[in-house]
C-alpha cells in the first residue's frame, strides 16, 4: 500500500479551511481562535509521517520552550487535532498547558503495510504481548528508550483491530509501554527493519530517508532543515543504545510530564485544604488540627443482616469548581455537590484568562463550600469491645455511593469493616450530561480531570471526618447506646471496585489517613482500556464517540489525547508516586490488586502496567500453571517469597493477586473478551477467601496467602477449565 505524498498536505490544508470556516458556528467559548504558537520556521504538521498531521505521536516536534520543569510545553496545533461529525476540530488550549506529554498513553505511527508477525519473527496468531521480552531483545525492530537513563522500557506493539480500523484499512501502529514512563524523561521511539506480510523490508518515507541521510536528489517536499541538528542528536543518542540510523524506518523523541504537572493541582487542593483544618504535616500518620463540618441524618436501623445501622449525611469540602451558574447553598453552607455536578461546567478557576502550565487551582470565593455527602454501613458485629474498621468505598462505572450498601462490600461488612460511599466527581451518575457533552465534543474534556481532582479531595476530607476523634465517631448515630464508638478512628482504609479501582490510586497517594488500599478488578490507563472493554465497546458511550468521531485515525488520538488530561485525575497520573515513592507532604502507601482473569471489563494487562508502577509482588500461585496468556506471566514482576516449609509466606507490601473462574485467555490485542463463559468481573469480590485476604491487607498491609498454595480458582463456573466445575 502507497499513499500519495501530497495527501497529507492536503488534508491538513482541508482541515485548516474547515477550522476556520465553523469557527463562528463552533459552541460559544470552545472554538478555537487559530493555532497556538509555531514556530516561524516550520509549519504546524510533522512530515516525518505521512498518516496525519500529528503523527507520529506523542512527539517533541508539538512542543515549544517554557518555564517549566520539563523546560517544555505542549503546543499542539488546531490544523492537526481531531475533527467531529460537525466539522469541529478540538481546541488544544487546554492540552497546551501540560509540559509534556502522558506518561502512559500508546505511541502511534501510520505504518502501511506493515505485519508484525512478520516482523518481530512470530509463529501466525501469536502477539507481542504474548512475548513481552522480546520488546527488550537487542535485535527488537521496536526500540523504546529512555534516554535519560538510557533504559530500554518494555512494550506492546500491536495494530488496531478495532473493525472500523480494520474495515477502512487504517490499522495504526500503537505501541503502549508495559510499564509506567518517569514523569519529566525524554524517550525516543525508533522503528527498524519493519516487514510487510511477504517479509520484505519495508522503506522509510523519503522525509525521513533524509534526515536519516538519504540525500541524493536533494530534499524532498516537507524537509525542514532547521531541523537537522534535532534528529542528528536523536540519531547519536540511539546509536548509544546500539540502534543504528541505516536501518531505521522513523524515529522521534518526545518528553513525559513532570510530576509536578500532572499531579501538582490534586496536591495543592489536598495541602490547601488540609491547612485550613491546622494539618500541614500530612506525611507524618498524626490526625492534628479540627475535624471537617459534617452533618447526620437520616440513619435507617438494620437495613440487613450484615449491617446495624446505615448512617447518611454531608461533609464540608473546600470548593474550588467554578461554573458561571452555581446552585444555592444548602442547610449545611455547602454548595451540592451532586447539583453543581449535573447541571453546570464546573471546572477549575486559576485567576487569570490563560494559566499558564504550572497554574494552580483557587477556591471559590463566591462557593467556598461543597456539601459532599456520604453513606456509612456499621456492621453488624460492631460493638464498644470491638469497633469496626472504617473504609472509603469507591463505586464503580458512573455510579454513586450507594454502591457500598449493596454485594460489593457484604462479605467485608460481616468482617467488621464499615465502608463508606462518596461520590467520583466527575465520573458518577451525577455526572453523566458532562459525560455525554465530552463524547461530541473532545474540547470539552478538561472539566473532567478538575472535578474529579475535586472529587480526590472529597474522598481524604470525608477520610479525615473518620479518622478525627471529633469528626463522625463523636457522633451518637456512630456510637452506641452507651456513647461508645462504633468504629476505629486509627484503622482507616480504601477499597474500590472497578472505576473505583482505576480512581482509587490516587485517593489512597493523597490521603494521609488511608494508607493501605485494596483495588478490585483495577487497571491503568483508559486510553488502554477503552478499546478492550465491553462498558465500551458496543455500548452507548462508545458508539456515541465513533459517531462523533468517524475517523479511525482521529479516533485514536482521540484517546491519546483524552489521556494527557485524564492523567491528572486516574491512577496512570499517579502510578509511580502511590507506594514506596510518595507524593510531596504525604506517607508511603501499600495497594493490593485483586484481578479477574479474563475480565471482560478492565483489560488484565492494564492491571500488570500498574502493578509494576507500584513495585508489587505477584502471588505466583494465584494462576494455575498456563493459564496466563504470556510466556512470563511475571514480566518484570517479583512474586511472594516461600517459608521455610515451601509455603508462600505472608508479604508486607503491594501485591498483585488473579482470581480465575475459568474463562478463555484475555484478547493479546485491543478487543474486549468474547467468550461464552460470562464476565468474572464481580467474582473476586464474592470470593470469601479472596475477602478474607482483603480483610487482613486493609488491616495490616499484609497479603496472606489464603488458598494454601493452590490457584485461586473462584466458585463461579465460568468455563470448563475450571475445577470447581461440574
Amino acid at each position: 500500500m502507497t499513499r500519495s505524498p501530497t495527501r497529507r498536505a492536503l488534508a491538513a490544508f482541508a482541515a485548516a479551511t474547515m477550522a476556520l470556516s465553523l469557527l463562528a458556528a463552533a459552541p460559544p467559548g470552545r472554538a478555537p481562535e487559530g493555532p497556538p504558537g509555531q514556530r516561524a520556521d516550520v509549519g504546524p504538521c510533522d512530515p516525518i509521517d505521512d498518516g496525519a498531521c500529528l503523527l507520529p505521536f506523542p512527539n517533541d516536534r508539538f512542543t515549544t520552550p517554557a518555564d517549566t520543569p520539563t523546560g517544555l510545553r505542549v503546543d499542539l496545533p488546531v490544523q492537526g487535532m481531531p475533527v467531529n461529525a460537525r466539522g469541529v476540530p478540538v481546541d488544544p488550549t487546554e492540552w497546551n498547558r501540560n509540559d509534556g506529554f502522558s506518561p502512559g498513553a500508546m505511541a502511534i505511527a501510520d505504518v502501511p503495510g506493515l505485519d508484525l508477525q512478520a516482523t518481530f519473527g512470530l509463529p501466525a496468531g501469536v502477539q507481542v504481548l504474548d512475548r513481552p521480552a522480546r520488546s527488550l531483545a537487542p535485535d527488537a525492530p521496536i526500540v523504546l528508550l529512555d534516554l535519560d537513563t538510557g533504559a530500554r522500557v518494555p512494550y506492546l506493539a500491536e495494530l488496531d483491530h478495532h473493525p472500523g480500523a480494520v474495515a477502512a484499512g487504517r490499522q495504526l501502529l500503537l505501541i503502549r509501554p508495559l510499564e509506567v514512563l518517569h514523569g519529566g524523561h525524554r524517550y525516543a521511539v525508533a522503528l527498524r527493519d519493519l516487514k510487510d506480510a511477504d517479509g520484505r523490508t519495508i522503506p522509510a518515507e523519503p522525509v525521513f530517508a533524509w534526515y536519516r541521510g538519504d540525500r541524493a536528489g536533494g530534499p524532498p517536499p516537507g524537509v525542514e532543515p532547521a531541523r537537522t541538528a534535532e534528529f542528528n542528536r536523536l540519531f547519536r543518542d540511539l546509536r548509544k543504545a546500539g540502534v543504528g540510523q541505516r536501518d531505521l524506518y522513523l524515529a522521534w523523541s518526545f518528553t513525559v510530564a513532570s510530576d509536578e504537572n500532572v499531579t501538582g493541582r490534586a496536591v495543592h487542593l489536598r495541602d490547601e485544604a488540609f491547612a485550613s483544618l491546622g494539618d500541614t504535616d500530612l506525611a507524618d500518620g498524626v490526625v492534628d488540627g479540627e475535624a471537617p463540618s459534617f452533618t447526620v441524618g437520616p440513619v435507617l436501623d438494620a437495613p440487613n443482616a450484615t449491617t446495624q445501622r446505615r448512617v447518611s449525611g454531608t461533609v464540608l469540602v473546600p470548593n474550588y469548581l467554578h461554573a458561571p451558574a452555581l446552585p444555592p447553598a444548602g442547610p449545611d453552607g455547602g454548595v451540592s455537590l451532586e447539583a453543581l455536578l449535573f447541571a453546570t461546567d464546573a471546572r477549575f478557576d486559576y485567576g487569570v484568562a490563560d494559566p499558564g502550565p504550572m497554574a494552580l487551582p483557587q477556591r471559590n470565593q463566591t462557593a467556598p463550600w461543597l456539601s459532599v455527602p456520604y453513606v456509612c454501613n456499621l456492621p453488624a458485629a460492631a460493638s464498644a469491645h470491638d469497633p469496626a474498621d472504617p473504609m472509603l468505598y469507591g463505586h464503580g462505572l458512573l455510579g454513586n455511593r450507594t454502591q457500598a450498601n449493596g454485594f460489593s462490600t457484604e462479605l467485608l461488612r460481616a468482617r467488621n469493616l464499615a465502608p463508606c460511599g462518596v461520590d467520583f466527581a466527575g465520573m458518577s451518575q451525577f455526572d453523566q450530561p458532562n459525560v455525554v457533552q465530552i463524547l461530541q465534543d473532545l474540547s470539552r474534556f478538561g472539566p473532567m480531570p478538575d472535578r474529579i481532582q475535586q472529587g480526590f479531595l472529597n474522598f481524604v476530607f470525608v477520610g479525615r471526618a473518620l479518622s478525627h476523634p471529633d469528626g463522625l465517631a463523636s457522633h451518637p448515630a456512630f456510637q452506641d447506646a452507651s456513647g461508645a464508638p462504633l468504629i476505629d478512628v486509627d484503622t482507616l482504609s480504601y477499597t474500590g471496585i472497578s472505576q473505583g479501582g482505576i480512581l482509587g490510586g490516587p485517593v489512597v497517594a493523597l490521603s494521609p489517613d488511608a494508607t493501605n488500599g485494596v483495588l478490585g478488578v483495577p487497571g491503568i490507563n483508559y486510553s488502554t482500556l477503552l478499546n478492550r472493554s465491553v462498558d465500551w465497546e458496543g455500548a452507548a458511550v462508545g458508539n456515541l464517540y465513533y459517531a462523533s468521531y468517524p475517523d479511525v485515525v482521529d479516533r485514536q488520538l482521540g484517546y491519546a489525547l483524552m489521556q494527557m488530561l485524564w492523567d491528572r485525575g486516574e491512577g496512570n497520573g499517579f502510578a509511580r508516586r502511590t507506594t514506596t515513592n510518595p507524593l510531596p507532604n504525604s506517607p508511603p502507601n501499600n495497594v493490593l490488586l485483586h484481578v479477574a482473569f479474563g475480565d471482560y471489563q478492565v483489560a488484565n494487562m492494564a492491571a500488570e502496567v500498574q502493578a509494576r508502577a507500584y513495585g508489587a509482588r505477584l502471588l505466583q500461585t494465584s494462576l494455575a500453571d498456563g493459564r496466563h496468556w504470556s510466556d512470563d506471566p511475571a514480566f518484570r514482576l517479583s512474586v511472594f517469597d516461600r517459608a521455610a516449609d515451601g509455603s508462600i509466606a505472608p508479604h508486607a507490601g503491594s501485591a498483585i493477586v488473579y482470581f480465575d473462574s475459568g474463562n478463555d485467555a484475555p484478547p493479546s490485542v485491543n478487543l474486549p473478551p468474547g467468550d461464552a463463559g460470562g464476565d468474572p468481573h464481580s467474582d473476586p469480590r464474592r470470593d470469601a477467601r479472596g475477602t478474607d485476604q482483603r480483610a487482613t491487607f486493609l488491616r495490616e498491609g499484609v497479603v496472606v496467602d489464603t488458598f494454601d498454595g493452590e490457584p485461586y480458582w473462584t466458585q463461579f463456573c465460568r468455563g470448563p477449565v475450571n475445577p470447581n466445575c461440574p
